[in-house]
């Protein structure tokens, strides 16, 4: 998900960009990134993922966990956020 930006900003964009995985919208994760500036690696592929899988007759996502390194570091001036999503 995000990266290297304050937790609390992380969790705001990463909630965005998640929201718009969890409504199977391909279109509205690109746009959220592009317009939000979500530094998520993967969002190419994740997109793809989307669009494949609503052609494939996927209709659910479910939000498995989220965390940022934060949490693991101890820092969370600058964290990399982290999402399990099972689409299905």
């Amino acid at each position: 998900m995000n990266h290297y930006e304050p937790d609390a900003v992380t969790r705001v964009k990463d909630g965005r960009a998640i929201d718009r995985v969890l409504a199977l919208d391909a279109r509205g994760l690109w746009d959220v990134v592009m317009n939000e500036h979500i530094s998520m690696c993967g969002f190419g592929p994740t997109v793809a993922m989307l669009t494949a899988a609503k052609l494939l007759g996927a209709t659910a996502a479910t939000l498995v966990r989220y965390a940022t390194s934060g949490e693991v570091s101890g820092d969370y001036e600058s964290v990399v956020g982290y999402a399990g999503i099972v689409v299905e």
